[in-house]
């Protein structure tokens, strides 16, 4: 995806002050996954943060050594290693793998109550449905919180939204 249409998720105002130095704040190769999501998560925190907002409106402030606050907070975020620990992994491992028990536990009940259906649903989501639900611990770490739970929600709301539409 190019770095114009992601500016594209931002909104009006912040495209407006902010998009000629966030289109200059990147290498022109590719980007990355981590990248990416970065700046989805980044777009997602400035539509529901109110701050973000009333910044926006406000005027341009400069910071030390000459760089504008907008600027320096897109370099702030800039990765030049991993943010994610291996207890970071094995915490989203284990998210992962306590989901994956609780979708089988409720779809064994699910069989046993007769309700083919609802198993055949249940063993469809699992995989899905416990990627989705480990991301903020391991994928989305350090993204803000509102980002996270935007993210996470909608895409469990879809998911849920498939599974029970193809489960009639």
């Amino acid at each position: 995806m190019s770095r114009a249409r992601l500016l594209r998720l931002y909104p009006r105002a912040w495209r407006d002050r902010y998009g000629q130095e966030f289109l200059a704040a990147f290498d022109t190769g590719p980007l990355g996954a981590q990248e990416v999501i970065d700046i989805v998560s980044g777009a997602i925190d400035a539509w529901l943060s109110s701050d973000v907002r009333q910044t926006t409106m406000a005027r341009h402030v400069i910071a030390a050594g000459g760089k504008s606050m907008a600027l320096k907070a897109i370099l702030a975020c800039e990765r030049k290693q991993p943010g994610v620990t291996i207890r970071d992994g094995l915490i989203g491992a284990g998210v992962m793998v306590g989901i994956a028990l609780l979708f089988k536990a409720v779809g064994l009940a699910a069989t046993r109550a007769g309700l083919p259906q609802a198993t055949a649903v249940l063993n469809g989501l699992a995989f899905p449905a416990e990627f989705t639900l480990s991301m903020p611990f391991w994928l989305m770490k350090g993204q803000p919180w509102k980002a996270q739970a935007a993210i996470v929600g909608t895409t469990f709301t879809v998911l849920v939204w498939i599974g029970l539409s193809t489960g009639h």
